[in-house]
């Protein structure tokens, strides 16, 4: 199975020498490597594989190596007993893809989702939540519908009336088989900028009305 095989390549002449190879020479020799795995398995599992480089390896040089097409990692030596070795991992792997949030209407949560990104227009003043000191509960919506969302006391201030409120990372809880949308603390509420602002309610189709039967 290519998928679990891992192929190093190292000079000899770099082994525990301090030298390295340059990038250019490190790319032509990985490029060879892939070729005859191409030639003898096939080029979808020659681009697959990884092909690891390793010789002399360290903080300085890590990243031009990176940067050339055919090299997959880094196989390290001495330099992985330094606290350095740190800047040779983060080299080594890619740079998260950012993506723009995606936000949904009202009507489109589902009980239990997680993940939530919405903007919703407050309808009513927060109040507090039977047996609970730390959270409120508002009633805000969009031009889909309304549903009841519940924050934190210290985030209740920015909570007012006919503001819109940007919503991020939130989840549906289900309370006796209702939706709430909760605000916890590894969710983002905040007020909307006019981009994001909510001009109409459909007041009349509260989501968190609706009694669910979970199976």
């Amino acid at each position: 199975d290519w998928k679990k095989i891992v192929i190093a390549y190292e000079p000899v002449w770099a082994i525990g020498t301090g030298k390295v190879a340059t990038p250019d020479m490190a790319q032509e020799s990985h490029a060879a490597i892939r070729k005859i795995v191409s030639e003898a398995a096939g080029e979808e599992v020659a681009n697959g594989v990884r092909i690891l480089y390793g010789g002399s390896v360290t903080p300085d040089n890590c990243k031009e190596l990176i940067a050339k097409a055919d090299i997959d990692g880094f196989l390290v030596g001495g330099a992985s007993l330094k606290p350095t070795f740190n800047d040779i991992i983060v080299a080594a792997v890619p740079p998260p893809v950012l993506k723009k949030p995606k936000f949904q209407k009202v009507d489109g949560l589902k009980p239990e989702a997680r993940g939530v990104n919405t903007f919703l227009k407050v309808l009513k003043e927060p109040s507090k939540v039977e047996a609970s000191e730390e959270l409120r509960e508002v009633l805000a919506g969009d031009d889909s519908g309304c549903v009841i969302l519940t924050v934190r006391a210290d985030k209740a201030d920015i909570c007012k009336v006919g503001t819109t409120l940007r919503v991020q990372n939130a989840h549906v809880a289900m309370i006796k088989g209702y939706m709430r949308l909760t605000v916890d603390k590894w969710a983002v509420i905040k007020a909307a900028d006019a981009e994001g602002e909510v001009k109409t309610v459909k007041e009349d189709k509260n989501i968190s009305s609706v009694q669910y039967t979970l199976e």
